[in-house]
């Protein structure tokens, strides 16, 4: 489940439940010259939990879910080889999906802003130029409703957010797609507020 195409090699990342149990694990296959490769658990630090959801930048720095801990945690990939497993230092939020350019980061969250509701929406979180998060902002109405929006994502060109909507009337579930614009947007008011 939750494949991701590598943005800088020939790779499907994937999650996938072990044989015995409800452990879950990173696989990855491989473009080969005219197929697929057999898949494979990768061998990671990230491995160490129950993990989910990852994906990556264009660095090749690996940002994914820790089920068991619910928080993110990510990676930096240096000369083929995985770095030490680094918790994100994140407010809050779980499925989160790195910007290709990895300045910012989108996550889904139980909204916030009004504590009446139980719903989910998506959250973005900019990065400082010391390298840490800002606070997480409401993606608001042109992205999130009364219904849960889960599962962001962002396109290789940084183009688009795609992202689930579910439970809504009549119990349909839908995905839904967006310009990117709406974040860069937000990032200039953010970063003009904090001059």
């Amino acid at each position: 489940m939750k494949p991701f195409v590598s943005l800088n090699e020939n790779k499907i990342y994937f999650t996938a439940y072990n044989e015995d149990s409800r452990n879950t694990k990173i696989w990855c296959i491989s473009r080969t010259k005219d197929s697929l490769s057999t898949a494979k658990e990768i061998e990671s630090p990230i491995n160490g939990d129950r993990v989910f959801y990852l994906n990556q930048g264009k660095s090749g720095d690996f940002y994914y879910t820790n089920i068991a801990k619910r928080k993110m945690y990510y990676t930096k990939k240096i000369n083929g080889e995985f770095s030490e497993v680094k918790e994100l230092n994140i407010e809050f939020g779980i499925q989160g999906f790195i910007s290709p350019s990895q300045d910012y980061l989108v996550v889904n969250a139980k909204n916030t802003e009004d504590d009446t509701r139980k719903d989910n929406d998506i959250y973005v979180y900019f990065k400082e130029i010391d390298g840490t998060w800002s606070k997480p902002i409401n993606l608001g109405k042109q992205v999130n409703s009364i219904f849960s929006e889960t599962v962001p994502s962002i396109t290789p060109d940084g183009k688009y957010l795609f992202f689930s909507r579910y439970n809504e009337e009549d119990g349909l579930s839908n995905f839904y797609w967006v310009s990117t614009r709406i974040i860069e947007k937000l990032k200039i008011e953010y970063f003009k507020k904090e001059q």
